[in-house]
This record gives C-alpha cells, sequence and structure tokens, in this order.
C-alpha cells in the first residue's frame, strides 16, 4: 500500500453511487441478524476443552458458531509475544478491495495483490492511523456503528483498500512458564493435537490445520465466506485489539446457503462454466464477500457474534462464516475434528473427490486408524456402552463399515473379472491420479515405476500403467484385520441396518455423489465411478490411459511440488508416496 492510507479515500456519500445488485439502501437489517450463543465456563470446565466443547455442541452447533469466554487471562500480551519473544518477527499483508463485487465475468474480486512485510509494530502504527482518518477518534465505538459504516462502504466503494496479515505463521501464544493461558490446553499450538482430537495422529505440521496462524488485521480487514477445509472444526482466539464482527450459517443450512449464494450473487454466465457444483468452486477460492442481508431475505439461517479480546470463536463442521475487523487486532485460529465428524469427513471427501481438488489430510487413513484404535479399546472397556460415547462411537464405526464394505465388493470384482499381480502395502496413503481421492487400504500401482496410482473406483479399471508395465493391485497387510474390525463391530451390524450416511449428514447432489445403497465411496457413472462392471475389463485400455496421461501432465508440477516439500503422514506410519497440500490456501481469510 502506497499513499493514503487506504480507508481514507471514501467514496462521497451524496455523489453518483454506482449501481450495486445487493440492496444496502436500509442497512437497519444489521439489527435483525440474531446472536449466536455465548458460553462461559468455570476454570475447572476449561481444564478440559473437547470435553466441554462436546457437552456444548447438540445446543451451539445449530447456530453455526459460537463464543466462549476464557475464565483465564494471558499474561503476556500478543504485542510482548511477537516483539519480545520473537524479535524478528515480520509478516506480509494481502490487498483488499473495499467494495462489493457484481461477480459477473468482468468483475469478480480476487486477494491475491500483495502489500508490503512489516514489524508488529509498525502494522499497528498504520492500521491506527487508518482509523482515526476515517473516525477523528483513538477510542472503540459502539460495534453496530462500525457494522453499518463498513456495509455501507462495501455498498458504494470503488477504489479504496484495506490490508490484511492473512495466514501468518506462527503463534502469539507466550512460551512463559508462568503464563496461565499459554500453559493451558486452550493455547492453539497444541490444541489440534488434544488426546481427543483427530488430527492428534497427522504427524506432520500444516500450517493452518494442525499448527496455528495469525490473522493481524486493521480497520474493515474482512475474511470472506468459506467452509473449513474439509469440513472441520475450527477455533479462533482474540489475543489483542478492536473487536471482530463474525456471521455464521449452520451446517444445516450449507446447502441452502450454497443455493442461494447461486442464484442471488453469482452472475449466470460465470457459473454454467462449473456446473451445478459452481458456487462451491467460487466459495472455495474464500474470497466471495455479500452482505447476510441475502440470507435474511431467503429465509436462511444466520447469526452473529462480535469477538472481544480474550474470546474464543468455534465454528462447526460445514458452517459458512465471514467477517470483518473494527480496527487493528491480532486473531490466531487452528482446525481440529473429533469423533463426531467423520460422516462429514466422508462427504467433504466426496465432494473433493467430485471436483478434483487436492486434500489437505488423509481421511480414509484416519477413519482406519481411528476406528481400529476404538474397536481394540472396546474389547478391553465398555466405555463405548455409556450414553455420551454412543453416537461418537457410530459417527466413527458407521463410515468405517461402509468403507470396508465397498472396498471388499470392489476387490472381488476386480478379482472375478481378471487376474491382476497384488503386493501388500504398508506404505500408507496414495493419491488417485484420476480423481485425487486418498487411498489407503488398496490401489493400483506401477510396482516398478510407483508412479500415477488410481484407486479402485473408476469404471475402467486399468491393467497396464503409462510406463508400459502391468499395475499391480497394492493392499494393507492388515485388510484382514480391518475387515474382522467391522464384522465384529456389533454397533457396525446395527448401523447398517437402521442407518444411512444421509441420515447423518444431509447431502445434496452438489454436496455428495447420489448413492441409492447409501454406499459413501460408490458413485454410479460418476468422476470417480465405481469399478463394479464385471466387464469393465474388455474396455478400450486406451481410454484410460489418456485420461491419466491427461490428468497428470495438467498436474504435474502441483504433485512435484508437493512430492518436493514433504508429506503428511499419519502418526505410526511410514508413508512417501502420499501427496497432500502442506498449508491451507493464500487465499484463505480467517
Amino acid at each position: 500500500m502506497t499513499g493514503k492510507s487506504p480507508i481514507t479515500q471514501r467514496t462521497a456519500r451524496h455523489g453518483s453511487h454506482k449501481l450495486c445488485k445487493f440492496d444496502l439502501a436500509d442497512l437497519e437489517w444489521t439489527n435483525m441478524i440474531p446472536e449466536c450463543p455465548t458460553y462461559h465456563p468455570s476454570e475447572y470446565e476449561f481444564e478440559h476443552p473437547l470435553v466441554y466443547l462436546q457437552k456444548i455442541a447438540p445446543e451451539a452447533s445449530k447456530y453455526g458458531i459460537c463464543k466462549i469466554v476464557s475464565p483465564i487471562a494471558a499474561s503476556n500480551p500478543a504485542a510482548f509475544v511477537l516483539m519480545k519473544e520473537k524479535k524478528d518477527f515480520k509478516f506480509e499483508t494481502n490487498v483488499q478491495p473495499l467494495r462489493l463485487s457484481k461477480w459477473n465475468e468482468k468483475d469478480i474480486i480476487t486477494f491475491s495483490m500483495r502489500g508490503r512485510k512489516y514489524t508488529y509494530h509498525d502494522f499497528e502504527v498504520l492500521a491506527n492511523k487508518a482509523f482515526f482518518s476515517r473516525f477523528h477518534s483513538s477510542r472503540d465505538l459502539p460495534s453496530s456503528y462500525v457494522e453499518k459504516e463498513f456495509w455501507h462502504e462495501m455498498a458504494h466503494g470503488e477504489k479504496g483498500t484495506v490490508e490484511y496479515g492473512v495466514n501468518v505463521e506462527g503463534s502469539a501464544f507466550s512460551c512463559d512458564p508462568n503464563d496461565r493461558l499459554g500453559t493451558s490446553k486452550w493455547n492453539l499450538k497444541n490444541f489440534s493435537r488434544l488426546p481427543q482430537s483427530l488430527l492428534r495422529l497427522v504427524d506432520r505440521k500444516i500450517p493452518g490445520i494442525t499448527d496455528p496462524m495469525l490473522y493481524i488485521g486493521m480497520l474493515f480487514s474482512m475474511f470472506a465466506w468459506h467452509v473449513e477445509d474439509h469440513y472441520l472444526y475450527s477455533i479462533n482466539f482474540h489475543h489483542s485489539g478492536a473487536n471482530k464482527t463474525w456471521y455464521g450459517v449452520p451446517g444445516h443450512a450449507a446447502s441452502q446457503f450454497e443455493k442461494t449464494v447461486l442464484q442471488h450473487v453469482y452472475c449466470n454466465k460465470i457459473i454454467t462454466k462449473h456446473g451445478e457444483d459452481g458456487a462451491f468452486k467460487f466459495l472455495a477460492q474464500k474470497t466471495t464477500m455479500f452482505p447476510p442481508n441475502v440470507m435474511l431475505q431467503h429465509d436462511v439461517a444466520v447469526y452473529k457474534a462480535v469477538q472481544k479480546p480474550g474470546e474464543f470463536i468455534i465454528t462447526f463442521p460445514r458452517a459458512y462464516h465471514a467477517g470483518f475487523s473494527h480496527g487493528f487486532n491480532c486473531g490466531e485460529a487452528v482446525n481440529f475434528a473429533n469423533g463426531d465428524w467423520f460422516p462429514l469427513g466422508a462427504a467433504a471427501s466426496m465432494r473433493y473427490t467430485h471436483l478434483k481438488m487436492m486434500p489437505l489430510i488423509p481421511y480414509e487413513e484416519l477413519l482406519c486408524k481411528e476406528a481400529m484404535l476404538v474397536f481394540k479399546s472396546s474389547r478391553v472397556r465398555s466405555s463405548k456402552n455409556k450414553p455420551e460415547d454412543k453416537t461418537s462411537y457410530q459417527a466413527i464405526m458407521l463410515p468405517f463399515v461402509h468403507l470396508v464394505q465397498s472396498y471388499k465388493t470392489s476387490l472381488l470384482r476386480l478379482n472375478s473379472s481378471r487376474k491382476l499381480p497384488s503386493s501388500s502395502n504398508t506404505t500408507g496413503s496414495q493419491i488417485c491420479s484420476l480423481c485425487y481421492r486418498d487411498c489407503y487400504v488398496a490401489y493400483f500401482l506401477c510396482k516398478y515405476c510407483f508412479s500415477h496410482p488410481i484407486c479402485l473406483f473408476h469404471d475402467i479399471a486399468p491393467q497396464t500403467c503409462l510406463c508400459g508395465r502391468d499395475y499391480t493391485i497394492f493392499k494393507r497387510n492388515d485388510i484382514f484385520a480391518l475387515e474382522e474390525a467391522a464384522k465384529s463391530s456389533q454397533q457396525g451390524k446395527e448401523c447398517v441396518d437402521k442407518f444411512s450416511l444421509s441420515s447423518i449428514f444431509s447431502c445434496s447432489r452438489n454436496d455428495c455423489i447420489k448413492d441409492p445403497e447409501n454406499n459413501p465411496w460408490q458413485r454410479e457413472k460418476s468422476v470417480r465411478g465405481t469399478a463394479s462392471s464385471l466387464g469393465a475389463a474388455s474396455k478400450p485400455k486406451t481410454k484410460v490411459a489418456d485420461s491419466t496421461k491427461h490428468s497428470v501432465e495438467r498436474n504435474k508440477s502441483t504433485m512435484k511440488h508437493w512430492r518436493n516439500n514433504g508429506l503428511p503422514s499419519v502418526r505410526g506410519t511410514e508413508r512417501p508416496g502420499i501427496i497432500y497440500n502442506l498449508r491451507k490456501s493464500k487465499s484463505k481469510l480467517i
């Protein structure tokens, strides 16, 4: 940013207004958005974060977001940590246009423009100067007033910009052993690794997923509407500075939210190029900002929170959220998941595969590892019979049973239609080079070049690798133990009869692939396919080879990057072949 402070370039309120597709003439709708619940745990409840979150989840998840007020405070503020404990700390900002996009082929906003590098103190000086230039005051202003000012500026702004330090690797929690909050389990540096968090199984650091990132903002810095990667939970802590306004849409209304965005935010001309998943693809870029009154107008549930220093915001799986800063502030966020997340994780993985999006975490491997741990522990203790654990047990074992069943079916059909060599797999997960599905239980792979793995769920199962040699089916050496766990699980047998994945998680066609048998991994006539045709072997192999070659060549640089930069794995295994995106998208804004 150069020249004048960006938000001092205000559009004249009484001059000519640009045409805006959103009706923001009357901003009283900002008073009509109900607030999400706020919780005040005792110090005793605060000692067990995931237990407490599980306790409030039945109520809080209905709102998509909730606020938790910490009963203890940090001894060392963020400024001390980032300027004294980390003396060389600097970060780069993104420049954000301070206006609403028309979202047509001529007006698509991105946040890709880079700002400058700042020290924490230098950015604070810049942000405070911009605030004073706008309001001629250095005092905090009423949140409702700042909210109206933000949306007025967004509606009428043209060339103004703000800067946001987004996705800054690091933490502002103190390392001081006397800092009560820093030594608590709510320190986000350790949150995703807590014993009950599934992400504890991932043994590599994935910034923004397993390890926190900082978000350092100024007046009107914004984070656009988005849902967390893989529909994970997120936790955001407000370290210091001005308030933040959050908007959240509960997970049960996510499909309705996407349809509303598709019909009333994006222009048809940019959506028709991307089919039915056009809205999700654009939202996934995390640059779509629009006023939440769009949701109010179309009866989509939306809630609000004003986050102050010392408060946590929790976003629940598949809850879309957005918001903005009221001035200079510093926040920190990370993802986490518990056993209840697996059905949503399955839906997210199917959607990623359908859209050929690179996964960030090995869902299938996490599911198998956690299910085996639960199965083994259930043999020696009766914890699964406790009412509070039964839901989590079902949420883990139901997707696991379906997963094992689908692999068993595919392997039986493949064996009946052809004779392919098989080999034991001890290297962990692979990414299908055609659909990007993560494969843990079994997959096709050339045992000579070890390139271009393919999952077992495509209509035309290949026999020959691009190098000219035969493919081998690599199977887990403990595949029979996995099957035994699925069979022996009494709850697994019951849930197959009584439940379906769609009963736990309601999916539209855009969310998941239609599945008449409620099998979350087999899809009729889909991009992934089902490998269920007994005549698949007689179909032309050239189609597979051409498809594989096209997919591999198109994504060659991406896959090479992940190979060269290390790959996340699940604890206790060696997984050199897996390909994952090791950090969140640069455009992500919270």
